[in-house]
């Protein structure tokens, strides 16, 4: 009886079993992928596969669960499955990147499936998110005032990081050099993710701001890597009641001879007993909607007793027509630089005209230099030409005097597309050249087409030109390619670059022999990854080059190299100093007496650390035809080599009065043994726009018996710009507070702070200001607002004298809070309070900001009138509903207007049957119905 009893237990474990294997078997669940990574906003689109590994037909319910807020799940019902025997199905899984998920968090989606006898199988697709980095900047005063010595000049910056991790940033603020002797100072800060902060830069006001009547101010925010977050220009202006428009001088050009209104005179002495003269002069004068400008760069040599005058002209021009004498340059397919004239008109708002000649001489003050020729052109632009979305024709004609060629170009390119990611350009010549004394004509034609683009991340350009060998322009007997790919994203960048040139002229006459004919190719891939503040880059490359030179036996000699290169670089920068190493190197092969392979390499380091500036090359034999033949044919029994050091230092005293800079060079090769090179500049400010300069050079080389040495003192007079306008008109505001009853008199608002273009005033005791000599022009009129008072900017057009009103309203405040409800069966999340962005906009548009404190607080003032307040609801979590939002109030003068946004919290689903969750959210007990 006992065995009997045995045998039934063993029976029915084993049935009890093999009916536990059949439902374990009924059907499979997984991810067609294993992970994922993903950022912020980001979308995430997944296939769960389904498969019934049973001959029977198999229904079931599928659902959905993320882990954690940070994912949010669009579909979040159950749905029904029904699957025939053997049959599988993918089921689309979408779901959202909270905004605020942090880099490196790891939640997941899991995916259940329960037949309908109850057996559940489930499936986690892990989400990893990744680092974004994105800071924001914002001024919230782009105008400082002062009036008084010791007052502070505070510039409130909101620093916003919509980025998911932990940043610290630089804030770098140029002053002008009388407030600050090293111009620049740079505050740090570190800033969490989702959240955002005020900054306050504070400088007191001292005599030398006072003594200014306006100055500008630029405000630069970096992050660690030296990526630049955004740049700010902030206008601080004195206070004044009334004051005349004056266009200020600027005295922080960044270079002599890249600015108007200036005189230089200054004198040279050189170690060869030669001494020189020279004078600089430029300016321009604004007269109404013209402009008059003249440019004169004259030296005199006294030991030659010769007059140079080169860079000069006098010229007019408006905005339909210009015309300039003197110096001339017109670069196009034919370079043309001399003395002579040009003009040009324009037809209509599209479409303009040039004209023009010279005698192709460089010298105006001297006619007895012969002439190299004459030339003149004509022109048609219409909308812009070709590197706008027009397209344009030139007609060239050149004598030249030295081969006896005259020549005749027409060209005409055009835009043919230009699209947000995608331009095509094109263009063509026709020319014909002619050789009297030989009675020979040549035609000439080129044609050429540029194409760029942008997919995505992928960048691709294409250059190309191709003309023969008789074409008259510069480009004569050219082949040319030059395509690039590129494929970039935040941290990567691969490339892939192929450069041809074929240059194969051919010439009229025998006086002009064009001594080389060469051909070169490069082709190149390569990639770099930045790491923060560190940029490594790689490049693979292979260089070919040909010529053929003539020899003066008669014939030609062919020379060619082939190298195989690789190009390693590292970059390090910050907002403080640089470094940067390129090396490139490999093997090369020359027909130069079929020498055998051999290796070459060149290193280039630049270094730069606030006053000091460094730049070294070392090179270890020819890296192209041109050296190698050189040194062939002067140290054959040597290998070409260079070496070069390149020191320069910038130095500033006496609050930037006195600027010292300093630059040496050192270096040898095959070719000169030593050279050794100094020179050095001084510029002291005597006044803003008065200076004194002395420059010095030395050099020595070594094959060179003689030394050369010189030394320049000079003068620098700066002036105003000139404007004469005869339209010039006075602005009188009265602004007076509109105070509110029946009989209730509107009252001067006295000591209001009034902005106009920039411009800082202050009303008077019967609330005026007055801006004379106006320019004729929009002029933006911004009162200062308080928590009391307020008044909209506006825009007036100044044409004649004006007098303008403005009204300041009693202000009205709004205040609010916000707060969260939740239940038991809410999902748990981040309940954020602060920095929540507050919208008010009143029924014309006008819109007022306000962000909660720390505990959900906040507080607006506007004007009286009807608003809207709105709870930006991206700046909270996915599972919140905000109760009433978009919300209709009437804000009343010296009546406080209470608003609460209540966030409701939503809830998690409740299950009729137990399963072990896996998080967030999780599984509990209850009635199956009840679903939201």
């Amino acid at each position: 009886m006992q065995g009997i009893f045995k045998y039934i237990i063993v029976i029915t474990f084993l049935t009890i079993g093999n009916f536990s294997l059949a439902q374990e078997s009924e059907f499979t669940i997984e991810f067609a992928q294993q992970k994922t990574d993903s950022k912020n906003s980001a979308v995430i689109d997944a296939f769960v596969k389904i498969k019934n590994k049973t001959s029977n037909n198999l229904t079931g319910e599928f659902e959905v669960h993320s882990n954690h807020e940070d994912l949010y799940l669009v579909q979040r019902k159950p749905k029904t499955i029904n699957l025939t025997a053997n049959d599988s199905v993918y089921i689309p899984v979408k779901a959202i990147i909270s905004k605020t998920a942090k880099a490196g968090n790891q939640p997941s989606i899991e995916a259940i499936f329960t037949t309908n006898n109850n057996n559940t199988k489930s499936v986690i697709l892990p989400v990893t998110i990744t680092e974004r980095k994105l800071i924001k900047m914002f001024l919230l005063e782009t105008n400082l005032i002062y009036e008084n010595i010791g007052d502070t000049l505070t510039i409130p910056i909101r620093i916003s990081n919509d980025g998911n991790t932990r940043q610290k940033i630089d804030i770098v603020t140029r002053y002008p050099n009388f407030i600050t002797k090293d111009m620049m100072e740079t505050t740090s800060i570190k800033i969490n993710a989702f959240t955002d902060t005020l900054v306050y830069l504070k400088k007191q006001v001292t005599k030398n701001i006072l003594a200014q009547e306006d100055f500008n101010l630029t405000i630069t925010s970096l992050y660690q890597s030296g990526d630049i977050i955004g740049i700010a220009n902030i206008r601080a202006s004195s206070i004044k009641q009334d004051r005349r428009y004056t266009t200020q001088f600027n005295p922080d050009y960044a270079q002599t001879f890249n600015q108007t209104n200036q005189v230089t005179v200054s004198h040279l002495e050189n170690s060869s007993n030669a001494s020189a003269y020279y004078l600089y002069a430029n300016a321009e004068a604004q007269i109404n909607d013209s402009k008059i400008y003249t440019n004169i760069d004259a030296n005199l040599w006294t030991n030659s007793n010769q007059l140079f005058l080169r860079n000069t002209w006098l010229g007019y021009k408006n905005s339909d027509f210009g015309i300039q004498a003197g110096n001339i340059s017109k670069f196009a397919d034919i370079n043309l630089v001399g003395r002579g004239a040009q003009a040009y008109y324009s037809t209509s708002k599209n479409s303009k005209i040039e004209v023009g000649g010279i005698d192709k001489s460089y010298n105006l003050a001297d006619y007895s230099n012969p002439s190299g020729g004459t030339s003149a052109w004509a022109s048609y632009f219409h909308n812009g030409g070709w590197l706008e979305k027009g397209f344009e024709s030139n007609l060239i004609y050149d004598h030249d005097k030295f081969t006896g060629i005259n020549s005749l170009l027409a060209t005409s390119k055009f835009n043919v597309l230009k699209k947000q990611n995608f331009s095509l350009k094109a263009g063509g010549g026709l020319s014909n050249a002619n050789y009297d004394t030989a009675n020979t004509n040549k035609t000439g034609a080129a044609g050429e087409i540029v194409a760029v683009g942008k997919q995505g991340n992928l960048y691709y350009s294409s250059t190309n030109f191709i003309s023969n060998g008789y074409y008259a322009g510069v480009k004569r007997g050219v082949l040319n390619f030059n395509e690039r790919v590129n494929w970039t994203t935040e941290k990567y960048n691969m490339w892939a670059v192929y450069n041809y040139m074929s240059v194969k002229p051919k010439s009229l006459t025998e006086q002009v022999l064009y001594s080389t004919l060469f051909t070169t190719a490069r082709y190149s891939v390569g990639a770099s990854r930045r790491f923060s503040n560190i940029t490594l880059t790689v490049s693979p490359n292979i260089y070919s080059e040909k010529r053929d030179e003539p020899l003066y036996v008669g014939g030609s000699q062919s020379r060619s190299m082939d190298a195989y290169r690789m190009n390693l670089g590292i970059n390090y920068s910050n907002h403080t100093s640089t470094v940067n190493l390129i090396v490139d190197g490999g093997s090369f092969k020359t027909n130069i007496e079929n020498q055998p392979s051999q290796f070459h390499v060149k290193a280039n380091l630049i270094y730069s650390w606030k006053f000091l500036n460094l730049l070294t090359t070392y090179q270890y034999n020819s890296f192209n035809l041109g050296e190698a033949i050189a040194n062939h044919q002067t140290n054959p029994d040597k290998t070409f080599y260079n070496i070069m050091i390149n020191p320069s230092v910038v130095l500033k005293f006496f609050d930037s009065k006195l600027i010292l800079y300093t630059g040496a060079t050192f270096a040898s090769n095959t070719i000169n043994e030593r050279i050794t090179q100094f020179s050095g500049r001084a510029n002291y400010k005597i006044t803003p726009d008065f200076s004194l300069f002395i420059n010095g050079y030395y050099s020595d080389i070594s094959n060179n018996p003689y030394s050369l040495n010189s030394f320049q003192v000079g003068l620098t007079k700066q002036f105003r710009p000139i404007r004469i306008d005869s339209s010039k008109s006075d602005l009188e505001v009265y602004v007076y507070y509109e105070n509110e009853g029946k009989e209730a008199e509107n009252t001067p608002a006295a000591n209001q702070l009034i902005i106009i273009g920039g411009k800082a005033f202050r009303t008077n005791k019967q609330g005026i200001i007055k801006y004379r000599s106006l320019p004729a022009g929009d002029y933006e009129i911004r009162p200062v607002n308080t928590n009391e008072w307020h008044a909209y900017s506006r825009t007036i057009n100044i044409i004649q004298d004006t007098q303008l009103s403005i009204g300041l309203t009693k202000t009205s405040t709004i205040k609010g809070s916000v707060s969260y409800t939740q239940t038991e069966r809410s999902y748990e999340i981040t309940k954020k309070l602060g920095g929540l962005s507050i919208i008010a906009v009143d029924d014309t548009g006008n819109i007022f900001q306000s962000r909660t404190d720390d505990i959900g607080n906040f507080v607006l003032y506007v004007p009286k009138g009807y608003y809207t307040i709105t709870l930006e609801k991206s700046d909270v979590s996915e599972y919140v509903d905000i109760e009433h939002n978009n919300r209709s109030i009437e804000a009343i003068p010296d009546t406080i207007t209470n608003v609460k946004f209540n966030l409701n919290i939503k809830e998690k689903r409740v299950e009729t049957r137990k399963f072990s969750s896996r998080g967030f959210p999780s599984q509990s007990s209850g009635n199956k119905k009840k679903k939201k």
